[in-house]
């Protein structure tokens, strides 16, 4: 799996996103963990999660250690999810405090990010994208 690409679309009533169809495929059993990180929502496989969380916390079997508390805080803030039949995934699972604190209100982006998805409030992710993309970036990218 390696996800590419960004879509706006918006939550519903019920804080609900369609994810599309292409994101869906790479989630054959159709469970996603959701966990806030840095300005977004991320979205893994369950297996991918715990592949991630095990990395960025290499060292969390030792309960007094930086990465025990960072893995138990992200533990305790991720939630799994499923994607229903008609393709969508509830973002209200996640905390009212978590969306909040991230700005998920109405209109998002779903962003692939190789392993994992993010979602971002459209507004963040717009300043976001205009902070990376000077000229040195546009160079980069279009020659």
């Amino acid at each position: 799996m390696y996800l590419t690409g960004s879509k706006r679309a918006n939550l519903d009533s019920k804080c609900r996103l369609t994810l599309q169809a292409d994101y869906r495929r790479d989630f054959p059993d159709g469970k996603i963990k959701l966990v806030p990180v840095q300005g977004a929502l991320y979205g893994f496989t369950p297996e991918g999660y715990v592949s991630w969380v095990t990395g960025v916390c290499p060292n969390a079997s030792d309960p007094k250690s930086a990465d025990a508390r960072r893995a138990r805080a992200l533990n305790s803030h991720a939630v799994e999810v499923d994607i229903d039949a008609a393709g969508r995934i509830s973002v209200g699972k996640s905390s009212e405090q978590d969306r909040e604190r991230l700005g998920l209100k109405r209109e998002v982006v779903i962003a692939g990010n190789g392993d994992h998805f993010e979602i971002w409030d459209a507004t963040r992710w717009d300043q976001l994208q205009a902070d990376a993309e000077d000229e040195e970036f546009e160079a980069y990218l279009f020659g």
